[in-house]
């Protein structure tokens, strides 16, 4: 690899030398036949590939994105900086099990609409640090008639309360996501808080159903404060705040 000193900047292919700009490297040439450059990756027949590739790529990275904002009422403060990582591992995955469409077009809404897609979205860990079903020790039914969810075997000794929390809120969250079109919205009950005193071992929560279409994802939300002087601060670690998904249909 060469480096161009001249004042005259080439760029292309001359007498088999193919001259290019580097970022970190400046006016650089090289024999030609090596590399890649951005008109050959959308025109090459060679890179047909990893022009399927990118297109699925930043479908699955759109969808993502737009998941992200769709449930930030419950996310927006939790501290995970792997959760988009996971995420896109995710999509990916559901991504593959489309078999309508052909490579470079294949879409995560069709991979949802296999059984084993719905069970990938269905098993997914938004919060690992924060196992909302494991904390609260109960049993859990939601119900998409009635957008209802029943907790009953309820006991708040058994939840273990971070360092210096007091109390415990759960908000119930219904969220329908068109994932052709990335059109969602999220409705939300009103959290019900929960301090160590707590003595029941049913309730029930309830949540008004969103206007538009999509995929029907229930999850429960949770998160933990400490109240002083009429006053609730959140936590704000990954331990404290949590998602559980409830269903899809």
């Amino acid at each position: 690899m060469a480096k161009q000193t001249g004042s005259i900047r080439l760029k292309g292919t001359i007498g088999g030398i193919n001259y290019y700009h580097s970022k970190n490297g400046g006016d650089l040439a090289r024999s030609a036949g090596g590399g890649y450059t951005r008109e050959s990756i959308k025109s090459k027949p060679s890179m047909v590939r990893t022009r399927e590739n990118a297109s699925e790529f930043g479908h699955c990275s759109s969808v993502k994105k737009h998941l992200r904002m769709a449930l930030a009422p419950f996310l927006c403060v939790h501290k995970d900086g792997n959760l988009h990582v996971r995420l896109m591992r995710m999509l990916t995955e559901l991504k593959k099990l489309d078999a309508v469409n052909d490579r470079g077009n294949r879409r995560v809404g069709q991979g949802l609409a296999t059984p084993k897609g719905k069970e990938l979205l269905e098993n997914f860990d938004f919060t690992p640090g924060c196992k909302v079903h494991k904390i609260l020790g109960a049993s859990l039914d939601y119900n998409f008639g009635t957008r209802s969810l029943n907790v009953t075997n309820f006991d708040i000794k058994a939840v273990r309360f971070p360092d210096g929390a007091s109390h415990m809120a759960l908000t119930l969250g219904l969220l329908h996501f068109d994932f052709d079109l990335l059109n969602y919205q999220l409705k939300t009950s009103i959290p019900l808080y929960f301090d160590k005193a707590f003595v029941g071992d049913t309730f029930h929560m309830q949540v008004d159903e969103p206007t538009i279409n999509g995929t029907a994802i229930a999850v429960l939300g949770m998160k933990f404060y400490d109240q002083v002087a009429q006053k609730f601060y959140l936590f704000k670690s990954a331990k404290a705040v949590g998602l559980f998904n409830c269903g899809i249909v």
